[in-house]
């Protein structure tokens, strides 16, 4: 289960000192989120200083974790910034709290504890956990009605775990009213209405309806993947892709089957089965591929894409900084090939 922001499980039970911890890492809680690190959060910081433990702190370690590419480790910090940030706020017998106090906890926290689910959805979403993703993006969403990014994290987490297309518009609908001049959410919008019009008479779901025919989820994610007179195709390719590509479900990961189906999902132009495609290829250790596909997804809103690329290009910087580092040096020995190659990199700026 998805670990909770109120540091309980999902049934709203603290654990024990030598259960797992709820933020994933694998660790005992009292070696974790519940030990004297996380303790070390309710002592007082001096103006202007950040102390071990402390939101900004936990925040900025996981960052470092998510560039350095530990998604575990970034999910343990984001969980205990998050859970440090939602300390004090009042909750019910089942560690659930109101839209009133989460809104006064995010005002207290300077918008931080929005900041920090929107970025933890996008992370759990990286792995996966469509469930927790959702979960996170819909607390953000209510931490905060006026921040667009959450409405976008949730909008991205309910299409990539392929929930039904009017739970996604009338998620849609909530961010538009709340977001009125975000362009990207209007053109969602639009979009799931297009999409739900062209559904045949009858249909209430896209890949996870079964219909009459009392047919699994998975069966009809693959049936309709497999159909191309069918207009849900793309959308249906992009679940069935996904689910290969990450062996969710019990099913046995494929990666080739996977990107046969996500490249479907995309040709039919699926925002989710663009990124999703873009992730596989970059596993795939095919970098130029996967930022085509990534920049599809990008241009079309979705934020986690559009992150990606960041990084990517960050990445790429780093290398070609090292790169020119090494050149200089074997230039300076008189290398003479460096030299050239020197030049070539200059004429290219």
């Amino acid at each position: 289960p998805p670990a909770s922001m109120t540091g309980k499980d999902m049934s709203g039970k603290k654990p024990g000192p030598n259960d797992k911890c709820t933020c994933g890492s694998g660790a005992k809680a009292k070696k974790c989120c519940f030990g004297a690190a996380a303790s070390a959060t309710s002592s007082l910081s001096e103006p202007g200083h950040v102390l071990p433990g402390s939101v900004d702190e936990l925040w900025s370690m996981g960052k470092e974790a998510l560039q350095a590419g530990d998604d575990k480790k970034a999910l343990h910090h984001l969980t205990m910034a998050v859970n440090s940030a939602a300390k004090k706020m009042p909750r019910n017998k089942d560690g659930i709290a109101t839209d009133a106090d989460l809104a006064a906890c995010n005002k207290e926290t300077e918008g931080k504890l929005a900041a920090l689910l929107s970025e933890r959805s996008s992370l759990y979403l990286r792995t996966g956990d469509h469930a927790a993703a959702i979960e996170d993006a819909e607390t953000c969403t209510r931490a905060d009605p006026s921040y667009e990014k959450g409405h976008l994290r949730l909008a991205v987490a309910y299409e990539a775990a392929g929930a039904a297309l009017q739970l996604q518009l009338e998620a849609c609908e909530r961010g538009v009213a709340a977001c009125p001049s975000s362009e990207v959410l209007v053109a969602r919008k639009w979009r799931l209405k297009k999409a739900i019009a062209e559904q045949p008479q009858g249909a209430g779901k896209a890949a996870g309806d079964a219909g009459d025919r009392d047919e699994s989820a998975l069966e009809a994610a693959r049936r309709l993947a497999d159909d191309v007179a069918d207009p849900r195709r793309a959308m249906a390719a992009a679940d069935w892709g996904s689910i290969l590509a990450t062996g969710a479900h019990g099913v046995t990961k494929d990666f080739v089957e996977a990107e046969k189906y996500l490249r479907i999902g995309s040709d039919g132009g699926d925002i989710s089965a663009q990124r999703n495609l873009g992730f596989l290829l970059l596993q795939l250790e095919r970098p130029g591929e996967a930022a085509l596909e990534l920049s599809k997804a990008a241009e079309a809103g979705d934020e986690q894409a559009v992150e990606v690329l960041a990084q990517l290009a960050k990445e790429a910087e780093a290398k070609q900084a090292a790169l020119r580092e090494k050149l200089e040096e074997l230039a300076q020995d008189g290398d003479e090939r460096a030299r050239q190659m020197l030049s070539e990199l200059d004429a290219q700026h």
